[in-house]
């Protein structure tokens, strides 16, 4: 059996597929001329040129921060509605237990039945964190986890509050119904006189995004439709304040937009509910360094006009040079997943849709597709730090089975996918067993963590599909519904193993 060869050399043509970028262009050609343009004119026309230069150079930094920052955005509003939907899918499970959708006292409560019910909500409930988990009836009672602030906004007639405000809710989420709004609440109405209510701290959608926050300055706000804040990473922003009027003018309320403002650089995404992610810096911060650094060239000039040729050509090149440098940093964090720091989804997508439009000569392809076995129950019995965490070694595992050459990516939650690069075989059974080879190394590095004396988190396994690359114009998304395919029969199958698609087992 042939095994794919280990090797940490890149393949070029990954290289090639990244394209140079605009910016860097033209501060090559910029650079080229504040030179030329010192060395011909007088000191006058000097200051002109700095001026020219720190303009153009401002904007272009500004912009390429602003589509930094946009791409962040999204993945921000993608891990936001990812959190906010598994709230929401965890009071809708209720409408599938008969018992808790049937159940309608009216005036004559059951005990018995209520104390079911309770007893059911604790087993339902995802996160030790909500602060309220429960029904509330229209005869006044509730089961479940109902807190004192909720108890207090609605009093004797909490039901009737709680009904008005899923009127007025967005998708069934709403901050107005406790005081100051500190609240997220999610609300579905199970029957005529019974409303599900699940809440958390509104402070909980945008923790941990600081770490995300590659400029100094930048702050995460989540505003509803008014923009009136429900949580930001700003300490000095109070819930229910309004945005600031220069962040506020700048977003689009109907769709994803990034503006480049004189105060403000600011990217807007919609949530699902028809709540915003928005993500604002100074431009200021932004151009921080580049203003200290002309701010010394404009001030060494003026008293050193003699020097100004030798100086100005030494910093042209130390500003481009720091750009440049700048602009690749933010590239980077952009294409990669925060947890894992392999390539988020839309990054993998782009760089195997281009590989497979533009293939390496005698090489082919195939994308494996895998998720962790049991996750959900992962993070039902050890929290979410522990799921990251097991996450995170699962993308390790990845990056140490498979060779630097292959392509690795993080499609979101627990579900990751490798474009395998293979030297073209003439027959496509080797193609098959080099295939099975590297799924098998795989899932032998897991069962050998899981029987590891060092094992500090719990121990999983995965579930893998794969799909040969069938030549053009077959892209990304063909490959992998063959893959995503392959890996649900490898769930039928009993988990823990691979299937590679068209090929029996």
């Amino acid at each position: 059996m042939a095994v794919l060869p280990i090797s940490n050399k890149k393949n070029n043509n990954e290289t090639g597929n990244i394209k140079p970028k605009t910016n860097k262009e033209k501060m090559s050609d910029l650079r080229l001329q504040i030179i030329l343009s010192f060395g011909i004119v007088i000191p006058v026309v000097l200051a002109v040129v700095i001026s020219v230069f720190s303009s153009v150079v401002a904007n272009a930094l500004k912009n390429q921060t602003a589509d930094m920052i946009q791409k962040l955005n999204t993945q921000l509003n993608s891990n936001i509605d990812s959190h906010m939907k598994t709230i929401s899918d965890n009071i809708n499970m209720l409408l599938t237990d008969t018992e808790i959708v049937m159940y309608n006292p009216g005036n004559d409560p059951d005990p018995e039945i209520e104390k079911e019910i309770d007893t059911k909500l604790y087993s339902y409930a995802l996160y030790s964190t909500y602060g309220d988990y429960g029904i509330v009836y229209s005869n006044g009672n509730t089961v479940g986890k109902i807190s004192t602030k909720l108890k207090d906004a609605g009093g004797d007639a909490l039901f009737n509050v709680l009904n008005k405000g899923l009127s007025r809710s967005s998708g069934g989420w709403s901050s107005e119904l406790i005081p100051g709004r500190t609240t997220a609440v999610f609300l579905r109405k199970l029957n005529d006189s019974a409303i599900a209510v699940a809440s958390i701290d509104s402070a909980e959608l945008t923790d941990g995004f600081e770490g995300a926050m590659f400029v100094d300055g930048m702050e995460v706000f989540i505003a509803d439709k008014s923009l009136v804040v429900i949580s930001s990473t700003d300490d000095d922003v109070v819930p229910g304040s309004y945005l600031k009027t220069q962040i506020s003018r700048s977003v689009d309320r109907s769709a994803m937009s990034t503006q480049v403002g004189d105060k403000y650089v600011v990217a807007t995404n919609l949530l699902t509910n028809g709540w915003f992610v928005i993500t604002a810096v100074q431009t200021d911060d932004v151009l921080a360094v580049l203003n200290k650094s002309l701010n010394r060239i404009l001030m060494i000039t003026i008293i050193l006009t003699s020097l100004a040729l030798i100086y100005i050509c030494f910093m042209a090149y130390k500003i481009a040079a720091s750009i440049n440098q700048t602009v690749d940093k933010l590239d980077v964090k952009a294409q990669k997943d925060l947890l894992t720091g392999i390539y988020n989804k839309r990054s993998f997508e782009e760089i195997v849709d281009s590989n497979l439009k533009d293939p390496a000569p005698d090489m082919s392809y195939a994308l494996i597709f895998m998720d962790v076995d049991n996750f959900k129950g992962v993070n039902d019995r050890c929290g979410h730090d522990v799921g990251d965490m097991v996450l995170k070694r699962f993308a390790h595992t990845i990056d140490t089975v498979f060779r630097d050459s292959d392509i690795k990516g993080r499609l979101g939650g627990d579900e990751f996918c490798v474009l395998v690069r293979m030297p073209e075989e003439s027959d496509r059974n080797q193609l098959i067993s080099n295939i099975n080879e590297v799924c098998r190394r795989f899932t032998d590095a897991l069962h050998k963590q899981a029987d590891s004396a060092r094992q500090d988190l719990p121990a999983v396994t995965s579930s893998m599909g794969a799909a040969i690359w069938a030549g053009i114009p077959e892209g990304f998304e063909e490959l992998y519904h063959k893959a995503d395919t392959a890996l649900y029969a490898s769930k039928k199958r009993g988990k823990d193993t691979w299937t590679i698609h068209g090929v029996e087992k």
